[in-house]
């Protein structure tokens, strides 16, 4: 039965039918694609065929071309290659004539060969030979008067025309077989169309007896069930005799129809069965739905008073806890308002109540419901009638209930209040044990806070401690885990925290430090047998290295016991880094001082001994008793250098500053190491030729002899010294360069410290105390200036000297009062360096000085106020006027021919000067002070026709120096 369905069913039918329509078309498609194709290929090779003749055409109507071109040539220019050239194309062309014979597809295509063979074959077999003979026997006019001349021309002319003839048929042909392929082309394609009608019409049958066989029984039944599942009914009309599905399915629908009618009525009495256990079903979902609302509810108060205790406990911050207190003790018991406040203080909290009830409860913590409930130690209910705010839009009367309760610590004091409030519900006595129930928790919190607050009191009081003490201090129990440090250690260490170094391990620890100590092995070794308990030395000393430098580290260890009982051990280290150098120094220092002291007291015994023994020449003993000298005086500077830097460390170091310049000091020094050494070139260059500054000129000389002293001394292959001296802004600076050893850059930073000598072994040939450049520091300091220094190992060394300039003082002829009994000179001088000097010299000498720069200013003042004496430079730069010029406009004018002149000049003409009438002629340099006595002496010679002249008085002698002194000298030789 199965099988006969099988062969009847829908699908079996329906891919049959499928199956036999695609066939059809496939084999109908099949037929056309390759008639289309084989159209397709006749055309390709037919014009391939064309083509290739085209081609062979085109190559012969070229060849035949060129040769008659070539034979033209040959005739035109008498040139037999050209005949040559135009004999060698016949090969080519019957080539491709052979060829095209080939390709000839009809009668007319072979005449056309065979013609053209013989055409090309009369012509370059007896038309071209003949031409040749004719031209090689009467040339060119031969050919022209040859009566072939005009036949063989034509017959050129019939070849070219039938090439082009053929060509066009060839082209005409091509045309006509595409408009032959593209009509069956046409063709081909309108029957393809008509056989895809002809399917789609067979289509179109097949579906409209597949609706009317399939379909259509499908709607009846579908029609029949909706019906049916209505309610109402319905015959049930079917083909008994159908086998396939629809068939099948009718059946089973029938059958299936019948069996609901039948069991109908036995559904209806269990429906109204089940409709009465349903109403009991409900009555029982209501009971459980109260008790789980009640459940729910319970859950609900337990998960607030959850978070009432979470809250409780997960923070130490009273403001918190408090905030968190009242919040969620009004969820749990439902009121509107609550405040919380501790009773020893205003920490406070409040939950519902606006800033000024807030504030109102705080100015009034204690009332007399707080006094209630802090003597009765229970809470207080309050019932009061809402005022008017409280209604808000109510106007019925509305009652609150105030609930106070005491918050008692373990002893029963009270520790904070709490105040809620409600509307409408009044508390219950289980609300009311609730409250105190919960109030016991924030008592628990609130003292356990307390307790954690005075024990981070003592931690950070203890920490506080720890850190103030500047060693660094590391706690580490028994197991070698590190429990307190102090801020030093983390410096020491460069963490950022204290929290970077705790809860570490020993190990861990001693792993980071691993690259910064030198000795980590033995410093590991120490630890960890201090941590063991065996028995080692208590101190213990590393080197670390941070930040560049080198720290001596000593650490020392002691246990620290609780109960009697050993619970850690605490590490100190304690950075002893400058002890450590002071001790290197002072080793070092002892070390020197013995050399430098023994070296040449052993020159003076050594050359006194022989002196007393021995009867010795007097060219040797002034030999022996020189090197004592100078022995002995090596001796003194070293002396005076430790002396000078006590003095300078106890602050009792003086300086007798006076106006100086530098250039003739640093000329003093470089002339005195030129003595000493043969091996040293010394260079000087100023670009001015005074400096004038405040400072001691022993200091300055001492300071200017150490620092090119150690330039000759480290450089002891020789070379140049050059010192250059400049001005920049208001200071002046000294450069001295020399051309040796140089200096390490890690030396650079502590090269003016006290005792500090490079440690290196070409410096440790030279020797020396330490000491120089240190008192050159201090030296430069008391002058207010600074030194630096710039160093190429193996190349050489720079130390600047930067000291501050003094400029001229201007005075203003206002301030030289009428009553003013001291002496004006002017100066006219255009070095600006060299007239501060001197008018410092003359200020201090009592004299009130004007200072010009050139010729005419100094002639405009001079005639509105005279002063006692000119001074006079005859070089005046680039002005107008020179000193000359100056000297003739004061000589020729009546009022001011009388005062004395004093010219100031490098420049040797002291016998112009004289009869000019000059008074006094100074060459440069000179020292100021013989400025100031020579214009005293030219007063007193002025004293001697005119009057009198002012003496200073006991007390201005040390404000006026020298010059005042000389003065009084000179009075008392005339007195004489």
């Amino acid at each position: 039965m199965n099988n006969k369905l099988k062969r009847k069913s829908i699908s079996t039918q329906f891919i049959l039918l499928a199956s036999i329509l695609l066939l059809a078309f496939a084999a109908g498609s099949t037929v056309l694609v390759v008639r289309q194709k084989e159209i397709t290929a006749d055309y390709a090779q037919y014009r391939a065929q064309v083509r290739e003749k085209t081609q062979l055409l085109s190559t012969i109507d070229k060849s035949m071309n060129k040769a008659f071109l070539q034979a033209r040539g040959f005739i035109a220019f008498d040139s037999e290659d050209m005949y040559n050239e135009a004999a060698s194309q016949q090969k080519i062309i019957e080539e491709n004539l052979a060829r095209l014979s080939g390709l000839a597809a009809d009668r007319r295509e072979r005449t056309f060969v065979n013609e053209a063979t013989v055409m090309l074959n009369t012509y370059f077999n007896q038309t071209l030979p003949y031409f040749k003979d004719i031209y090689d026997k009467k040339g060119i006019e031969g050919v022209r008067s040859s009566p072939e001349r005009k036949a063989a021309s034509k017959s050129i002319e019939q070849m070219q025309k039938e090439l082009d003839d053929y060509q066009n048929e060839l082209t005409k042909d091509l045309n006509t077989q595409y408009d032959d392929t593209s009509s069956d082309m046409q063709k081909s394609q309108t029957l393809f169309i008509l056989f895809l009608a002809f399917t789609v019409v067979i289509l179109l049958l097949l579906t409209r007896i597949l609706l009317n066989k399939f379909v259509k029984p499908l709607s009846q039944l579908a029609y029949t069930a909706s019906e049916i599942a209505a309610g109402k009914e319905m015959p049930m009309i079917f083909d008994e005799h159908r086998r396939d599905e629809i068939g099948m399915l009718s059946q089973a629908f029938y059958k299936m129809v019948s069996t609901l009618q039948n069991n109908e009525q036995e559904l209806t009495a269990q429906n109204e069965e089940l409709i009465a256990q349903q109403d009991e079903l409900h009555s029982q979902q209501d009971e459980l739905q109260h008790a789980l609302e009640l459940t729910k509810e319970r859950e609900g108060e337990l998960e607030l008073r959850n978070l009432f205790v979470h809250g409780l406990t997960n923070s130490l911050h009273k403001q918190e806890v408090l905030k968190s207190a009242v919040t969620n003790m009004s969820r749990v018991m439902k009121a509107d308002h609550g405040f919380i406040m501790l009773a020893d203080e205003k920490t406070h909290a409040s939950f519902g109540l606006s800033s000024s009830s807030v504030q109102q409860m705080v100015a009034n913590p204690h009332n007399n419901y707080v006094d209630h409930v802090q003597k009765t130690k229970k809470c207080m209910v309050i019932k009061r009638e809402c005022i008017e705010h409280e209604r808000l839009y109510h106007q019925q009367t509305f009652y609150l209930y105030d609930v106070i309760v005491p918050v008692l610590s373990s002893q029963g004091d009270m520790l904070a209040y709490m105040f809620y409030s409600r509307y409408a519900d009044e508390y219950t006595e289980h609300e009311l044990q609730t409250f105190e129930i919960l109030a016991k928790q924030i008592t628990i919190a609130l003292e356990k806070i307390y307790i954690y607050e005075e024990s981070e009191h003592d931690r950070l009081l203890s920490q506080d401690i720890l850190n103030s003490i500047q060693e660094g201090m590391q706690l580490v129990d028994t197991s070698g885990t590190i429990l307190q440090v102090n801020t030093k250690i983390s410096e020491l260490f460069q963490y950022e925290h204290q929290s970077g170094l705790l809860q570490l391990s020993l190990d861990q620890w001693l792993d980071a430090l691993s690259q910064k100590v030198e000795n980590i092995g033995q410093l590991r070794q120490y630890v960890e047998a201090i941590c063991k308990g065996e028995q080692v030395e208590k101190s213990f000393i590393y080197y670390l290295h941070t930040e560049g430098k080198r720290k001596v580290i000593k650490v020392y260890s002691e246990y620290v016991y609780r109960n009697r009982q050993m619970f850690g051990v605490l590490f100190v280290h304690r950075d002893i880094t400058k002890e450590f150098e002071v001790d290197q120094m002072k080793s070092e220092f002892v070390s020197t001082v013995s050399h430098e002291l023994r070296t040449p007291l052993a020159s003076v015994l050594g050359f006194t001994e022989l002196m007393l023994n021995k009867t010795l020449k007097e060219e040797r003993q002034k030999k022996y008793l020189t090197t004592i000298y100078q022995e002995a005086q090596r001796l003194t500077s070293l002396i005076n250098d430790f002396l000078d830097v006590q003095r300078m460390e106890a602050g009792k170091q003086t300086y007798d500053k006076k106006y100086q310049d530098i250039l003739p000091l640093i000329k003093q020094v470089i002339e005195v190491q030129k003595i000493q050494t043969s091996k040293h070139e010394f260079d000087m260059i100023s670009d001015q030729e005074h400096f004038t500054v405040m400072g001691d000129k022993d200091k300055l000389l001492q300071l200017f002899n150490n620092v090119i002293s150690n330039a000759v001394k480290y450089s002891p292959d020789g070379g140049n010294v050059t010192v250059k001296v400049y001005q920049k802004e208001h200071a002046v600076y000294i450069d001295i360069q020399d051309e040796g050893i140089g200096i390490p850059n890690k030396a650079l930073g502590q090269l003016f410290t006290k005792f500090y000598r490079v440690d290196n072994s070409d410096m440790r040939k030279i020797g020396g105390t330490g000491l120089g450049l240190a008192i050159v520091k201090e030296i430069v300091k008391a002058h207010g200036g600074d030194i630096t220094v710039q160093s190429e190992w193996k190349k050489g060394t720079t130390f600047t000297v930067v000291l501050p300039l003094l400029y001229e003082v201007q005075y203003d002829e206002e301030m030289i009062s009428a009553n003013d009994n001291r002496k004006s000179v002017v100066i006219v001088e255009d070095d600006k360096s060299l007239a501060t000097l001197l008018q410092v010299e003359l200020k201090e000498s009592g004299f009130h000085v004007r200072y010009f720069n050139n010729g005419e200013d100094a002639l405009n003042s001079i005639h509105q106020q005279k002063p006692e004496v000119v001074v006079l430079d005859i070089m005046l730069g680039e002005n107008k006027l020179d000193g000359w010029d100056v000297l003739r406009h004061l000589k020729e004018n009546t009022e001011t021919e009388k005062i004395p002149i004093l010219i100031s000049s490098a420049l040797d003409e002291r016998s112009k000067g004289l009869e000019l009438g000059v008074c006094e002629f100074l060459i440069k340099p000179y020292q100021p002070s013989k400025l100031s006595k020579t214009i005293l002496q030219l007063l007193l010679k002025k004293q001697e026709h005119e009057g009198e002249i002012m003496i200073p008085s006991d007390k201005e002698e040390e404000k006026f120096g020298e010059a005042s002194l000389y003065l009084r000298s000179l009075i008392k030789r005339k007195e004489n």
